[in-house]
């Protein structure tokens, strides 16, 4: 298929998997020509079974445009479709709810797309483009109240439809049952990721209002049973358009579960996945586990872990102060408190996603250095503060080391762990967090998604992630001119600004990038982790399962 004008990202030919290279694998994980991962010894799909993974925490909703935590997160991509998905372990996107990659105009502000013929939900009704112009504009209708709002208000109408949220916003039409077509104020070469996002899953046309608890879509799998704090059961959608897959009959999601117990569990074999992280304590464990080695896999996640320095709040309102902290940090010593998961950070974007530098932008711990420059700012004998986090590893993990460091130069920082919800409603508000502690993790793999999430003007409001509350119109117009352009080396250059720019001011301070390593169970064929979602449960099966057809 031919890239559009404005295309930076290469579309695959196919919506099939295909074989992957080393970015995913570790431990001596097999491949095959159709998937990636384990499975038989000829590497064959297999069909039946019951795919049992196991959750920490329930989902908040399955409702697409609201979901916004891990468990609904992997629940979206078996629920639902979308535009376009990932392909395989890469950043390769691939058609799915859409015929081809979008005909982008000339002027890159109107995107043309063709929705797959003989799509149907999993009720048997047919999967139309108004269907698709209704999810998406359900996610700027106020009413929603979508933590994803702000990646569609670049869409044509947007504010106008938020004001009076009437049929679909102008920019988002259904020209006929398969055409739609999206216009926007300004070229946005990202706007193919969004397409892909979890939030742009299609429901059908007057469904929103049953989204949250009886999700029906046109994904791999239907929605059978949610007993709150007991488990999620979804089956297999026998009107699934890509078939045969999904290749198991039943996912059973296990709610409730510590993950020192899932990680039991799995060894035992009573389970096949876990939901969440390997806990920290047992990461050495597992990884020098002979019994795991095949069955462990690594992958860099476009993520970094960072500091923010609240501007609008004393002492760090100074650059000063600011440029001192940023010369505290060992963050060689930080990540060896992580198990070494990742990398040390370099600058603000992380390897994977279009922007990143190897130039190096950040300082090196230089306590002599923090310390002439509290001086110069007129804190000689430093000063007290209060550093936020959440309650949870890696940051309880990290908070004592960064206590220690800013004691070094004098700045005695008063570690306070918060619950992950009450983490973001006190940094997401105005003079409340002078210091944070916080990570983004992309949601597609392009630098202005973190610009505009953690830094932009625009997020430096109450509820946004701009914990800095820092505003700087000339890095924004960067990002924005990186957004417009068609090079995709004139957008590198543009973002490698807009970094220089942002971590000059010190407002937000890189700590590390960071990886994820996982562990699947023994009768887990097909296996492979995807850095944007988290698992591909469509295309994963149960060795011991049937011969397809």
């Amino acid at each position: 298929m031919a890239k559009t004008r404005r295309s930076r990202i290469m579309f695959a030919t196919a919506t099939t998997v295909v074989a992957l290279g080393a970015a995913a694998a570790c431990g001596g994980v097999q491949r095959n020509a159709d998937t990636p991962g384990t499975g038989p010894a000829d590497g064959t799909p297999r069909a039946g079974g019951t795919m049992t993974v196991a959750y920490k925490s329930d989902p908040k909703t399955f409702d697409p445009a609201v979901c916004y935590d891990a468990t609904c997160w992997n629940n979206m991509r078996m629920l639902y479709d979308r535009l376009y998905d990932y392909k395989g372990s890469t950043s390769e996107l691939v058609p799915q709810g859409a015929e081809a990659p979008p005909a982008v105009s000339p002027d890159g502000k109107t995107y043309t797309i063709r929705i797959r013929p003989g799509m149907t939900f999993s009720d048997g009704s047919p999967v139309t483009a108004k269907d698709f112009a209704y999810s998406f504009a359900r996610i700027l209708d106020p009413a929603t109240k979508s933590p994803v709002r702000g990646f569609w208000t670049g869409v044509a109408g947007a504010e106008e439809y938020g004001n009076k949220p009437e049929g679909t916003p102008k920019g988002i039409q259904a020209v006929s049952d398969s055409e739609l077509r999206i216009e926007l104020t300004q070229p946005n070469s990202a706007f193919k990721y969004i397409l892909a996002m979890p939030h742009a899953s299609v429901i059908p046309e007057g469904s929103g209002a049953e989204a949250a608890t009886k999700p029906l879509g046109s994904g791999p799998f239907v929605f059978k049973e949610f007993s709150p704090g007991r488990q999620i059961v979804l089956e297999k959608n026998a009107k699934y358009w890509d078939k045969p897959r999904p290749y198991v009959d039943k996912v059973v999601e296990l709610l409730g579960v510590n993950p020192d117990v899932a990680l039991l569990q799995l060894e035992k074999g009573q389970i096949d996945l876990m939901g969440d992280p390997i806990p920290p304590a047992q990461y050495l464990s597992v990884t020098a586990n002979a019994a795991l080695k095949d069955r462990t896999v690594t992958i860099a996640k476009p993520s970094t872990y960072f500091l923010t320095l609240n501007v609008k709040m004393k002492p760090f309102d100074d650059p000063k102060v600011r440029e001192a902290v940023s010369y505290a940090v060992d963050r060689a010593f930080l990540l060896k408190l992580v198990n070494g998961q990742g990398q040390v950070a370099n600058e603000f974007l992380p390897p994977g996603v279009l922007g990143h530098t190897d130039e190096k932008l950040v300082h090196d711990q230089d306590i002599a250095k923090a310390k002439q420059l509290l001086a110069e700012a007129g804190y000689p004998d430093g000063f007290s503060t209060t550093l936020y986090s959440w309650n949870t590893p890696p940051w309880t993990n990290l908070l004592p080391q960064l206590q220690q460091d800013l004691a070094k130069i004098g700045v005695k920082a008063e570690p306070r762990p918060l619950q992950q919800s009450t983490f973001f409603e006190l940094a997401g508000t105005p003079g409340k967090a002078p210091m944070a502690l916080s990570f983004w993790v992309a949601d597609y793999p392009e630098g202005s998604n973190f610009f505009q999430a953690l830094t932009a003007c625009a997020a430096a409001v109450q509820g946004g992630q701009n914990y800095a509350f820092s505003c700087d119109k000339e890095t924004d117009d960067l990002v924005a001119k990186a957004l417009a352009t068609d090079s995709e080396q004139e957008a590198q250059r543009l973002y490698t600004q807009a970094s220089t720019r942002l971590l000059a001011g010190n407002s937000l301070v890189p700590l590390y990038y960071g990886s994820k390593t996982e562990v699947f169970g023994k009768n887990v064929g097909g296996y492979f982790p995807q850095p944007v979602w988290a698992w591909d449960m469509t295309n994963y099966w149960k060795t011991d399962g049937k011969p397809l057809g």
